[in-house]
Order: C-alpha cells, then sequence, then structure tokens
C-alpha cells in the first residue's frame, strides 16, 4: 500500500510539473538573444542550412566538409550566420518604423527608418526577428548571396562554390538546394500563419510543394521539439504531416 501511494504521488508531481514548465517557456525578444538561444539548439548538430557544411563551437565553417573549398578567400565563407529563411524585409514591411523614418541618429540628427530603426523602437518587429522557427545556421557567403530574394526555381543553376544553392541578382531570385527546401518552406509558411504575412499564390503553392515533397527529418522533427520547448509552441508544418495551406494569411 505505501509503495503503491508513492508511486501515486511521484504521477501527480509529474503532471503537475508539465503545465508549469510549458508555461515558463519564453520566447527570444530580441535577434541578440535568439542568436545564443539558436547556437544552443544546434550545439550537438553543428551543420548549415543550404550547404551542409560543418561548423565549429567559434562558428568556423569546415568548407572542406562541404565541397567548398574555393570559397575559402571569401572572409564570410569562412563563419556562419543566422539566416531568416523568411527574410526581415518580408515581415519588416508591415512596420511603419521600415517604411517610415520613425528614428534619429544620437550622432548626426538624422532621421532613418528600416530594419536598425524597427530593432530600435517597435518590441512586435524584435519579436519577429527572434522567431526561432526561421532561424538557422548558413554559410555567412551564401547568406550574403541569398539576400532577400523570393525564392523559386531557376533553370540551368550554375551553383556558388561548390553549394547547390542559386540566385539571380537581376531578378532577385534564389533557389536551395533539395536537402533545404523542406526546411525553408515550413518556416515561411508558420512565419506567414503567425505573423499574418501575405504571400502570393504562386509563393505559397511553390513552399506547399517543397512541404511535402521534403518533409522532415529526423534532426529537424528532433530541432523543432527543441524549440517548442523553448518557446512554448510548436510549428505544426513540422509536427503535423502534411499540413498544407492554400489560402494566403
Amino acid at each position: 500500500m505505501v509503495k503503491e501511494l508513492l508511486q501515486r504521488l511521484r504521477l501527480i508531481g509529474f503532471l503537475l510539473i508539465i503545465p508549469f514548465s510549458i508555461s515558463f517557456a519564453t520566447p527570444p525578444n530580441n535577434f541578440d538573444s535568439a542568436k545564443k538561444m539558436a547556437a544552443d539548439l544546434f550545439s550537438n548538430h553543428r551543420v548549415t542550412l543550404y550547404c551542409g557544411c560543418s561548423y565549429s563551437v567559434e562558428n568556423k565553417v569546415d568548407l572542406k566538409s562541404c565541397g567548398m573549398d574555393t570559397a575559402a578567400p571569401i572572409a564570410r565563407a569562412n563563419r556562419i550566420e543566422w539566416e531568416h529563411m523568411m527574410p526581415a524585409e518580408h515581415f519588416g514591411r508591415y512596420h511603419k518604423c521600415w517604411t517610415e523614418q520613425l528614428c534619429v541618429n544620437d550622432s548626426n540628427g538624422k532621421a532613418y527608418k528600416g530594419r536598425k530603426c524597427c530593432e530600435k523602437i517597435d518590441a512586435d518587429f524584435r519579436r519577429k526577428e527572434a522567431e526561432l522557427y526561421n532561424l538557422w545556421p548558413a554559410v555567412g557567403a551564401v547568406n550574403q548571396e541569398r539576400s532577400n530574394y523570393t525564392f523559386t526555381v531557376i533553370p540551368n543553376k550554375r551553383g556558388f562554390y561548390g553549394c547547390e544553392f542559386d540566385a539571380d541578382k537581376d531578378k532577385k531570385l534564389a533557389e536551395p538546394p533539395d536537402r533545404a527546401k523542406g526546411i525553408v518552406a515550413r518556416a515561411n509558411l508558420f512565419m506567414a500563419d503567425k505573423y499574418k504575412i501575405e504571400f502570393s499564390k504562386e509563393q505559397r503553392d511553390l513552399f506547399n510543394t517543397w512541404n511535402k515533397k521534403f518533409p522532415p527529418d529526423a534532426w529537424e522533427l528532433k530541432w523543432a521539439e527543441k524549440v517548442a520547448s523553448t518557446v512554448g509552441y510548436k510549428n505544426p508544418y513540422i509536427t503535423t504531416k502534411s499540413k498544407d495551406s492554400s489560402a494566403d494569411s
């Protein structure tokens, strides 16, 4: 009887702990804190998004690990950066601080707008910028090449220093390798739903196609669980099999 009573008490205690642990989950409130949290989430899987490069705890990229040796002379190719799979511009344009000169430079008195202004005065923008489901490590030079271009399928791809990533600077379009298409699709669909960001029908259809064609692997599922424990909510495009979205947010 005593043993059975103790088991019941342990079970009750465990059930009581669960809601408290969820309630104490706190999303990062700015990009700097988000990068630190993201680094911790990837501490046991230091592999970049687009090119599959390994990187060290000091964020130094092993270009040989992904066949990008020829990019070594490029400074940004040797370090990782935290890629917003939905670029900041895509959600920033919904904020006045991005489109209107609401900030003033303390040193010269000039008014300015854009990302720096939004980071300074808009908590809602900072929350979107810090969304962990939208952050993944990328080779810095690839992050730069991608810019804020729209994802699409580019014919006659040339690649980028040995990585199967391509960008058309004239048309401002980019295509990730197959290894990343599902990941970027699920991030963008999630961001659009959670933060009410509109896509064209063509862009949403493309992301839905990539989401289905390139489902989450074991690591993405594990990563999503860790993110959910950190922020207190899930990305249903990862945790719900074959979730689709056919209408603009």
